[in-house]
């Protein structure tokens, strides 16, 4: 009997506390259920509406570009002076391409004086705010053979002698063209041309330079690179071609004939080159009017190219006969010039499709969620500086957030479509009634230059906005 009551007494316990435990869950769920309808009631949100917009953006390290020439001598140069003179009127571009011609030391080493006044450029064009396009060569009037080196090695010592430079003012070099040999620096034309070579001035150059590399056409890529397996030396370079649109293989760009075992028609090199610049930069001029740099088949190679930069002077016909052209597609550049269109399509392209704002009320927070689309020809190379913000109706800043983001996954082209979105949190429970705005900006990590959207809505001096907040109690 003791023992039957026990056993009652513990079952009595035992639905007692299940008792008080199931109303202690739902009164914790119930006060959890009421701040969140607190916490919905107190917040009002409201996200903006993005349009595209067929306006002009003058990006960091995309677009047309002007050349500039330097013979290096031992003479002193007032190179700000020069710069601002050749770059007088040049301010419709963000990128130079800049020839350095070394033939005044194919001898021997680069003078102390040399070396001083190629400082003195750089340090110049610094100061400037256009990327760098930067060609080392030995020859600027077709006549390489004449001009560069009689020796490999000395290619390969002034090489070494420019790392201090080219590491000073990596930051403003957006790809070093070529590995110093052949007419105009465009590697053809030269005695240093077996797979031997050409894999040994590679390998030099990107040991001193941290800059992306390129090299002008796709076979020297495979050959430089061992066909990628180099993936250390694959992943840094990229390809300039200065006989773009040319002729069904670019004059001579493509491998048309035989070269390593395989012969590679228009077809497969576009391809090739679909997948490679992905990742890495792709550029040059168009040349010679001719029925591949007609409009229509013009967009559809640059595309698939991925091309980011191009000659704004050079060919004077292509860039006419396109000019002439009319854009016929749905959207915003409907009725445009031709010129005017791939202007703005080289490179990338960014614009926000979307902006969503989600209430997580429970943890009192909001998501924000803004959708990317790339409609440029190629992709950004390197992931930019994101930021979210939230100030108040008298600007004052209240918190900067961390933003989730892959821009990168944009490669542009035919994926142009594609989207891929930029995600922060910002917290809510400490703050006090008013209304606030939420801000994107974007920069490029190397310049630190501010990165333009692609809609129809301005950039403020915080940024783009993204929507409002509004605290109610």
């Amino acid at each position: 009997m003791i023992w039957l009551s026990a056993m009652g007494n513990k079952r009595g316990f035992l639905r007692q506390a299940a008792a008080f435990a199931a109303a202690l869950i739902l009164t914790v769920v119930f006060l959890f259920i009421c701040g969140g309808w607190m916490e919905l009631s107190r917040l009002h949100v409201s996200a903006e509406t993005f349009a595209e917009s067929p306006r002009p953006l003058q990006n960091p390290n995309r677009g047309f570009y002007r050349i500039y020439s330097f013979y290096i001598t031992n003479q002193t140069v007032d190179y700000t002076a020069e710069v601002d003179r050749l770059y007088s009127g040049d301010d419709d571009t963000t990128l130079a391409l800049i020839e350095v011609n070394l033939t005044a030391y194919r001898a021997g080493d680069i003078s102390q004086a040399g070396l001083e006044n190629i400082n003195a450029l750089f340090k110049a064009l610094s100061n400037k705010g256009k990327g760098l396009i930067v060609r080392f060569l030995y020859d600027l009037e077709g006549k390489n053979l004449l001009t560069e080196p009689s020796r490999l090695d000395r290619i390969l010592r002034h090489m070494e002698q420019l790392r201090e430079i080219l590491h000073r003012y990596a930051g403003g070099i957006f790809t070093l063209q070529g590995l110093f040999i052949g007419d105009w620096g465009e590697m053809h034309n030269t005695r240093y041309h077996t797979a031997e070579d050409l894999r040994l001035l590679a390998q030099k150059l990107a040991d001193v330079a941290p800059s992306r590399l390129c090299v002008r056409t796709p076979a020297q890529w495979r050959t430089v690179t061992l066909d990628g397996t180099d993936t250390a030396l694959a992943a840094r370079l990229g390809l300039f071609n200065d006989g773009m649109l040319g002729s069904e293989n670019d004059l001579g760009t493509y491998d048309l004939e035989l070269h390593g075992g395989q012969r590679r028609s228009r077809a497969e090199e576009l391809a090739f080159q679909e997948t490679l610049c992905r990742s890495v930069p792709n550029g040059g001029e168009v040349v010679i009017s001719n029925p591949f740099n007609d409009f229509e088949n013009a967009v559809r190679d640059l595309s698939t190219m991925h091309v980011t930069y191009l000659n704004k002077d050079y060919d004077a016909a292509v860039m006419e006969k396109w000019a002439a052209a009319t854009v016929s597609e749905n959207g915003c550049f409907n009725g445009m010039d031709g010129l005017s269109y791939i202007e703005r399509h080289l490179g990338y392209r960014l614009l926000i499709s979307s902006v969503k704002i989600e209430r997580n009320l429970f943890q009192q927070q909001l998501t924000i969620k803004a959708t990317f689309r790339n409609e440029g020809f190629a992709p950004l190379y390197e992931e930019p500086d994101v930021a979210v913000s939230l100030r108040s109706m008298d600007a004052v800043l209240i918190g900067e957030y961390p933003a989730e983001h892959c821009l990168l996954a944009l490669p542009g082209g035919a994926e142009r479509g594609n989207t891929s979105a930029v995600q922060a949190v910002i917290p809510t429970r400490d703050l006090a009634k008013g209304v606030y705005t939420v801000y994107l900006t974007l920069k490029d990590p190397g310049s630190a230059q501010e990165i333009l959207l692609a809609n129809t809505q301005d950039a403020g001096p915080y940024g783009y906005c993204l929507g409002e907040i509004e605290v109610r109690r």
